[in-house]
């Protein structure tokens, strides 16, 4: 019997994988603006200025080498699914998708509405042409997302059978909400048109992207007659990377910046001093399901050896890295959110905080010497700090390691380093893909595969109900804590921050794991 999931009962079935807990999706509106329900007249003429510390390469969905970019592409390119803000996957391009010949085929339907900007119909041999130039393409990002894709069938305009590798695929509607599920026109696939500085109409987006400075700025207008009136209703977007916090927060204040995200303790801080009534202002707050913590390549250096990562675990004290947020960042000892069903109920940590059984650990090691990597001027900045000092009190020879924030990502990835203090590990709407992301795949943590990858294929089969997925990726999740290749510390809080004429600053999607989907964004005349 085969399994048939429509886009709702998906929809209801992975609600509690990735959902944000009530009291983190809770805003914290201090001059009552921003509200989704309040809107007033929208000025559909307006032009958002939006500034971010993400990175800003360039904009080919098939070439990102980290998810901080995603913002960016949202606008330009759809996906076959989406996320809504909490977390709920939501049809996309795709209408429904169903797991059908007892699991061997992912089947899609897709809209019949929707044209790319240059006039290409989107259709089945759309949705075929993407995935076989995300597994093909020379340097392409999304080969691991698309591997349990085996072929692409055409059944009709509004029909694609994806065939999958046996026994795999479930986590694809998760992955579709991302990268992967970015749909280029294939005309312009076709005519090698240059999709990483000047896509042009090659999207179907509710934006066109008309300028793109690399690591600066990407300029948008409103595409005309976008398939969801909901959306899309700036005139356009001025989108700034600005890494400097300070910078952001000035631009808010002298009206240079309309909208921007700010995370750090100090920027919190502030925010919730400058943001009162009647200072023009507003914020909205979300708990991040991004994990600060500790990422170890357990088969390079001396983090190769056990006694080391489990030094190095013992040493760090997650209450001391949340005092650097000022307790905007929340002590954890687990990889993914309480209202993620694979969290490990009743878990204890295996290695509390102790100096002794660090120092312990050290000794028996013969000694180590880390390099602590962290992206300068971001806030991986101040715990790689606490990181190094903690360390150094426990006998590792540590150095800090400042690389720019373009770089710790794809070097980290590449294998460049050791180890690195950072805050993407970002649990995934479905569990399978992040164990793909950051064990198996992608960072490859897991230094011995085998430890996990037995249960990760077991659980990643589509016909088996979450109930029974559950323990086994709380049985990988145990593995990976064990083995110290990841050490979770905190969750941050990341604040939305915005002139009290924006409109839906309630309603971005993403914004909990450090990335924004705009395109609810409206102004108020």
């Amino acid at each position: 019997m085969g399994v048939n999931i429509t886009a709702r009962k998906r929809v209801v079935a992975l609600i509690s994988i990735g959902a944000l807990a009530m009291a983190g999706c809770s805003s914290s509106d201090n001059s009552g603006g921003g509200s989704s329900a309040a809107q007033g007249e929208i000025d559909t003429s307006a032009v958002l200025k939006f500034a971010s510390a993400g990175p800003l390469r360039d904009l080919d969905p098939a070439l990102q080498t980290s998810y901080g970019a995603w913002g960016y592409l949202f606008l330009v390119w759809d996906r076959l699914t989406m996320l809504d803000k909490d977390d709920k996957i939501v049809p996309g391009l795709a209408k429904e998708w169903n797991f059908v010949e007892d699991g061997g085929v992912l089947e899609l339907k897709l809209r019949d509405d929707v044209k790319f900007h240059d006039g290409t119909p989107f259709d089945a041999e759309a949705v075929k042409a993407n995935i076989e130039r995300g597994k093909t393409l020379e340097g392409s990002t999304l080969k691991s997302d698309l591997a349990d894709i085996e072929s692409v069938e055409v059944v009709d305009a509004t029909t694609a059978r994806l065939k999958l590798v046996k026994g795999k695929g479930v986590q694809l509607p998760a992955s579709f909400t991302g990268t992967a599920g970015m749909m280029v026109s294939p005309k312009a696939i076709k005519d090698g048109a240059d999709l990483k500085n000047n896509p042009g109409t090659a999207g179907s987006g509710p934006y066109i992207a008309t300028q793109l400075v690399p690591q600066e700025k990407l300029v948008l207008k409103r595409a005309d007659n976008y398939w969801d009136p909901n959306v899309g209703r700036l005139g356009g977007i001025e989108l700034q990377r600005v890494p400097d916090a300070a910078a952001r927060l000035n631009g808010l204040q002298s009206g240079q910046v309309d909208l921007a995200p700010l995370s750090s303790a100090g920027e919190i801080a502030t925010v919730e001093k400058i943001v009162t009534p009647g200072s023009g202002l507003q914020q909205n707050q979300v708990k991040f399901k991004n994990v600060v913590g500790v990422y170890m390549r357990a088969n390079k250096g001396d983090v190769a050896k056990p006694e080391v990562r489990q030094a190095i675990a013992h040493a760090v004290d997650p209450e001391a890295i949340s005092a650097l947020f000022s307790g905007y960042c929340t002590p954890t000892r687990q990889v993914v959110p309480e209202t993620d069903p694979s969290r490990i109920p009743n878990y204890t940590y295996p290695y509390e905080f102790s100096v002794d059984k660090a120092k312990a650990l050290v000794q028996q090691a013969g000694g180590a010497k880390v390099s602590v990597t962290f992206a300068a001027g971001t806030n991986a900045e101040q715990p790689a700090n606490v990181v190094q000092a903690s360390l150094r009190a426990v006998g590792v020879d540590a150095t800090l390691n400042p690389v720019p924030n373009t770089e710790n990502e794809p070097r980290f990835i590449a294998g460049d380093f050791e180890l690195m203090v950072g805050t993407s590990w970002s649990p995934k709407a479905d569990p399978a893909a992040t164990v793909n992301t950051y064990l198996l795949n992608t960072y490859k943590l897991a230094a011995d595969p085998s430890l996990i990858a037995g249960k990760a294929a077991e659980a990643a089969n589509p016909t088996l109900s979450m109930d029974k997925r559950a323990p086994l990726y709380q049985d990988i999740w145990k593995t990976t804590l064990e083995q110290a290749w990841f050490l979770p510390l905190c969750n941050q809080t990341n604040a939305n921050v915005s002139k009290a004429n924006i409109v839906g600053t309630d309603n971005i999607p993403m914004s909990n794991i450090g990335i924004w989907d705009l395109r609810h964004i409206a102004v108020k005349k």
